[in-house]
C-alpha cells in the first residue's frame, strides 16, 4: 500500500481545522476564524509560527502572557496556562527563552503549568502598568510578544468576561505591552476563542457583530466585551489552549523538531494546575475540564494535533 505524505502547508491547514472544531458549541468560532483568516491569507497557526521563526534568533527572549480570572471565585481558569506551557516548550526546542506574564490571581496556576519558566506579575493600575511595560521591553528586548487566553480591554479600557461582566479590578493591564511593543516594531501574536481576549482587536467588527455582549456589555461602560487591541497575527481557536498547541506544532514543522505535546502530557499538566487551584470556566469547578469539555474530548483534539504534526 502506498503511504500518502502531507507537506507542511497541508498539515497546517488540517491543524487549523482541528483547533477550530466547535466542541464547546459556542456557534461563533467559524465566523471569528474566517475574519482572522482574511487578515493573513493562510492557516493561522502557520502564520503565527512563521512570524516567530522569522523574527527570532537563538538566544532571544519571547514574552508570553496568559491567565484569565473567573468570577465569582477570582481564580484562574484551565484554558491558557496549558497552551502557554506547551508553546514555551516549543520555543525552548528552538533555543528561545520564555518569560510568562500574568496576574496575582493566576500566578500559582501558571507556575504549576510552567515550573521552569520565569513568571512575572503585571500591575493593575494604569501608571504602574505603563511604567512596567517600558522597563520590561527595554530590559528583555523580546523578539515577540504572545498572548494566550488573556483578557483584552475594550475601547474604554475596561475588561470583561464572556458574560458581559466587568473584571477590570482583577486584570494586570498587559494591553500596554502590545501597544508599546507594536510601536517598537516587536511582532505581536495572540490566541483567543471568544473575542474578549488581548489581540482580538484585529477582528473587533466581527466580534461586535457575532458575539453575545460583543457590542453591549452588562456593566456601566456599555461598550461591549470586544477587545480593542490588535495583534499582527491572531489565532482564533475553539479553545485557546488548542490554538497555542497548533502554533507549537507548526513551529515544529518549520524548524524540524519533534512535537511533544500528547495526551499523557496534557493530562499531567491539567491535573497539576487543577491541584494548584485552576477551575473550569464553564462549570466553575476545580476539575480537569477545559471550557466545559471533559478530558475525553479535550485529549482527542490534543492527539489529533500530535498525530498531524508527526505524520
Amino acid at each position: 500500500m502506498t503511504q500518502l505524505r502531507m507537506n507542511n502547508d497541508q498539515k497546517a491547514y488540517l491543524i487549523d481545522q482541528v483547533v477550530t472544531l466547535d466542541l464547546p458549541i459556542r456557534k461563533v468560532i467559524r465566523s471569528l476564524y474566517e475574519a482572522a483568516l482574511a487578515t493573513v491569507g493562510k492557516p493561522l497557526c502557520l502564520a503565527a509560527a512563521e512570524k516567530i521563526a522569522s523574527k527570532s534568533k537563538k538566544g532571544d527572549t519571547v514574552l508570553l502572557t496568559t491567565g484569565f480570572p473567573i468570577l465569582p471565585k477570582n481564580i484562574g481558569e484551565t484554558d491558557g496556562p496549558l497552551g502557554t506551557a506547551a508553546l514555551a516548550e516549543a520555543l525552548l526546542a528552538v533555543e528561545l527563552k520564555s518569560i510568562i506574564i500574568t496576574d496575582a490571581y493566576c500566578k500559582d496556576i501558571v507556575k504549576a503549568a510552567s515550573p521552569n519558566v520565569p513568571v512575572m506579575i503585571y500591575p493593575i493600575k494604569d501608571k504602574e502598568a505603563s511604567q512596567a511595560t517600558e522597563k520590561i521591553l527595554s530590559e528583555h528586548n523580546p523578539s515577540a510578544l504572545i498572548a494566550i487566553e488573556r483578557p483584552g480591554w475594550n475601547k474604554k479600557h475596561e475588561y470583561h468576561n464572556m458574560r458581559g461582566l466587568n473584571i477590570s479590578s482583577l486584570i494586570g493591564k498587559t494591553d500596554y505591552l502590545f501597544e508599546s511593543g507594536r510601536k517598537r516594531g516587536i511582532p505581536t501574536i495572540a490566541v483567543g476563542d471568544g473575542g474578549n481576549e488581548l489581540g482580538c482587536g484585529t477582528i473587533i467588527d466581527a466580534v461586535r457583530k457575532h458575539v453575545k455582549y460583543g457590542s453591549a456589555c452588562q456593566c456601566p461602560c456599555g461598550s461591549g466585551i470586544a477587545a480593542s487591541t490588535p495583534a499582527d497575527v491572531l489565532v482564533v481557536s475553539a479553545i485557546s489552549n488548542w490554538g497555542a498547541y497548533g502554533i507549537a506544532a507548526c513551529l515544529s514543522l518549520l524548524k524540524d523538531f519533534k512535537y511533544m505535546h500528547d495526551r499523557e502530557t496534557e493530562l499531567r499538566l491539567l491535573n497539576r494546575i487543577v491541584k494548584a487551584g485552576a477551575i473550569d470556566s464553564i462549570t466553575l469547578e476545580s476539575k480537569p475540564f477545559v471550557d466545559g469539555l471533559p478530558p475525553s474530548l479535550n485529549t482527542s483534539v490534543v492527539e489529533l494535533i500530535h498525530a498531524i504534526a508527526g505524520s
